[in-house]
């Protein structure tokens, strides 16, 4: 909305419109949770590879049946599949709107921008493709398994497949900002310099003994330079202070 519509998105900008998107984004999560609360039981399987033998306790809840199972499958089309295709399809607008042709006769600094546009709309479509990637085979995997337990769950090198499916679903909650970094050289900027921040410790102060008075202006004031010297220490020599 704010990059196919600008003027429009401006006019919803609102306190009142920006509380209500917040209590819904807190109200659903919790309402399609909720089932989490109600009791489950344990059971231990006995899961059998190439890399030997382990024991695992699994949590199901203790639904009937046929509801669990509707439940999964709801959270499978409403969590996964509409917002993918919600979002691909959004994506893929934007993507069109700063993917357009750029005028040969257009200014220096309009073209800038138009370039840095069509580097954020390349950059919107790998964090889509980076989502769809990492989270198909974790849905897939747990649609499967309410409809065909016995036999998916007895397949070989089954408990090393499911951690391997569990870290690369739950590494897309932070590969985002490492691909903002690859192909933002503002973000990237920003990046390095949070990690020098972190890294070393500066002492500043003021060096008032250099100071330039500009001309006066209308107002009869003038504007003042002042310089900062600062010495920067690591965090050991801050460690070592505090000893």
């Amino acid at each position: 909305m704010a990059v196919l519509h600008p003027l429009e998105s401006r006019m919803h900008q609102t306190k009142a419109r920006a509380k209500r998107i917040l209590c819904v984004v807190w109200i659903i999560p919790c309402c399609v949770a909720s089932p989490f609360l109600y009791p489950a039981e344990a059971f231990s399987n006995t899961l059998q590879s190439s890399y030997g033998m382990i024991t695992r306790l699994t949590c199901f809840i203790s639904l009937p049946e046929k509801v669990r199972k509707g439940y999964y499958t709801f959270l499978f089309v409403f969590i996964y599949i509409l917002p993918l295709t919600f979002i691909a399809g959004t994506c893929l607008q934007v993507a069109r709107c700063l993917l357009k042709d750029i005028p040969v006769h257009r200014q220096g600094s309009i073209r800038r921008q138009e370039t840095n546009r069509r580097k954020v709309a390349k950059m919107v479509m790998m964090v889509v493709l980076t989502f769809a990637i990492a989270w198909t085979p974790y849905f897939l995997v747990s649609i499967v398994t309410q409809y065909q337990a016995e036999n998916f769950m007895e397949r070989q090198n089954f408990f090393f497949t499911m951690l391997c499916i569990n870290l690369f679903a739950f590494l897309n909650s932070c590969v985002n900002p490492f691909i903002y970094a690859a192909m933002s050289t503002r973000f990237r900027n920003g990046f390095l310099r949070c990690f020098r921040f972190v890294c070393m410790w500066g002492l500043c102060t003021t060096d008032e003994a250099e100071e330039e008075i500009a001309a006066p202006t209308n107002t009869g004031r003038g504007t003042k330079t002042v310089r900062f010297r600062c010495k920067v220490r690591t965090i050991y020599d801050m460690f070592a202070l505090k000893r």
